[in-house]
């Protein structure tokens, strides 16, 4: 699920982010167009929200994309 595969974007235009409840940095670096070092860096830094689930660190998609829409606040998202 989580694997070196492309992330499903939806072709109808609802939603530029494939419905999930979370996502593992380096495909949220993908969605953002962003080195992973640069979600990192967000993350550390406090501008991307995250949550560590075992040994992984996960973004969830509200925080996801409240950070694409720069608005800071949880957007909704078409599913």
């Amino acid at each position: 699920m989580f694997g070196n595969e492309d992330p499903q974007i939806p072709e109808n235009g609802e939603s530029s982010i494939p419905y999930r409840l979370l996502y593992p940095v380096p495909e949220v670096a993908q969605l953002l167009s962003l080195s992973e070092r640069e979600v990192w860096r967000l993350i550390d830094t406090g501008q991307l929200k995250s949550r560590k689930v075992g040994r992984r660190r996960l973004v969830h998609r509200d925080h996801l994309a409240a950070f694409a829409s720069a608005s800071g606040e949880p957007a909704e998202v078409a599913a």
